[in-house]
This record gives C-alpha cells, sequence and structure tokens, in this order.
C-alpha cells in the first residue's frame, strides 16, 4: 500500500491551477509558482506543493528557455545564481522541519508582500547593480526553497534597473530554469521528492502544455501590463485565502 490515493477531482482543479500559472508564465517569463503555490496549499500540503510546483515547471521552464535563449544574458543569470544558490539551501531546510500551518501562512504572506512588490515597480535603479544583483539572488533562492516562489526578488530587480522586457523575461526564464532544477535536487534530499510528489508533478502536465500553448500565441497580443494587474489581484486573493485556511 502506498498510503494515499490520487483524487481524480483534486487532479482536475489542479491542472487548472497550472493552466493558469503557465499562461500567464508563458506570457510574462514568472508567475507560475506565484499563482499556482498559495491556490494549491489550499488543498494540499505545503511539503506536497512545493515540489509539485517546482517540478511541473521544469517542462515549461525548458520550452520557454528555447524560445527565449538568443535574448538571455549569462551574466545577469549568474549574478543571481551566485546568491540563489546558498539561499535556497536554507529556505528548503525550514520547509522540510516547520509547522505545516505555519508553512501556509508563510507561503500567504509571502504570496501577498511578493505580488504588492511586483506590482510597485520602483524607478531608482542600483548604481551598484552587480552587488545589488547577488542581494536579489539570496532573496530569490530562500523564498523558492521554502515556498517554491522565487521570482519577486529577481523581477522586482529587473524592473527596476529598467531592463529591456524581451531581456527580462528571457534572463527570468533561464534562471528559474536553473534555480528550480538545483532546488528539486536539494528537496530530494530531504526526502520531498517521492512516488506521490512525482505522480502529481506528471498528473498535472495536461494543464501545463496547454497553458505553454495557448500563452507563447497569446503574447505577442496582449497588454502585457492588463494581464499582470489582472493577476497579482488574483495571486493577492490567493494568498489571502491561504492565511484564511488556517
Amino acid at each position: 500500500m502506498l498510503g494515499w490515493e490520487i483524487d481524480l477531482a483534486l487532479m482536475g482543479w489542479a491542472n487548472l491551477v497550472i493552466f493558469a500559472a503557465a499562461l500567464f508564465s508563458s506570457i510574462t517569463g514568472f508567475g507560475y509558482a506565484l499563482l499556482a503555490t498559495p491556490v494549491l496549499v489550499l488543498f494540499l500540503a505545503p511539503k506536497i506543493v512545493v515540489p509539485i510546483v517546482l517540478m511541473s515547471s521544469m517542462p515549461l521552464s525548458l520550452l520557454l528557455a528555447r524560445e527565449a535563449y538568443g535574448d538571455m544574458s549569462k551574466a545577469k543569470i549568474g549574478l543571481w545564481l551566485l546568491g540563489a544558490l546558498p539561499g535556497m539551501v536554507f529556505g528548503a531546510y525550514g520547509l522540510a522541519h516547520l509547522d505545516e500551518g505555519v508553512m501556509c501562512v508563510g507561503i500567504g504572506v509571502i504570496t501577498i508582500l511578493a505580488a504588492l512588490s511586483v506590482w510597485s515597480k520602483p524607478d531608482s535603479p542600483f548604481v551598484k547593480e552587480r552587488m545589488m544583483a547577488i542581494v536579489a539572488g539570496v532573496g530569490s533562492g530562500a523564498m523558492a526553497g521554502v515556498s517554491g516562489v522565487s521570482g519577486p526578488p529577481v523581477v522586482l530587480f529587473g524592473l527596476n534597473q529598467g531592463w529591456d522586457f524581451r531581456v527580462l523575461r528571457a534572463c527570468l526564464i533561464g534562471y528559474f530554469t536553473l534555480l528550480h532544477a538545483a532546488t528539486i535536487l536539494v528537496l530530494g534530499r530531504f526526502g520531498m521528492v517521492n512516488y506521490q510528489t512525482l505522480t502529481y508533478a506528471a498528473g498535472v502536465l495536461p494543464g501545463l502544455l496547454l497553458g505553454y500553448f495557448i500563452g507563447v500565441r497569446l503574447k505577442d497580443h496582449i497588454d502585457s501590463s492588463h494581464f499582470r494587474t489582472i493577476t497579482l489581484c488574483m495571486v493577492s486573493l490567493a494568498g489571502i485565502a491561504a492565511i484564511i485556511s488556517q
């Protein structure tokens, strides 16, 4: 006996959530975990949700990386990773050892603050860009390990520096691909990558692929700022729901 069974209705809802997350991420280059994690923790434990979100994101990341490779800046991605990898290990340790109720509230709070920070779009670029890129990476890595939501610090940093949208989107895609692969390996060391989480991650692939194929066709025809506003509102509500569910 495996000690658990897959709920088909739950899998259907999970596919709907992953579809929405993949659609948004395919258009903007970020937001997959930001949207998926706080909704899925309403139905599943954080220690199950975070590996599912990260593992299911890998096919999407690889597809998007192939499309965006020409616009990537390896130097920018490298600076983020320099800070993110040690930060991610500390975050994963917290996920493995903290109480699930605390984790749900923590994920909800992180999600709301993250959405507000991305929405704020500050306009005072850092002079010491290389150093602050590493700092943003530390914050992103820690969030990736503890909640799977790694985007806000680096998204906010790129917006703050006024990077071209295509370059920022491409760098985010490349960065998330590498960081999430490393995070999955670390979560595996803490016992959170197992048959159950692998099965759920595979089960949401239909929703992910549908969101990707629609998103890449819409990305050049949709005003991304309006789409982002709607999605960040949804994300904030999801974060609130994750908190009050406890």
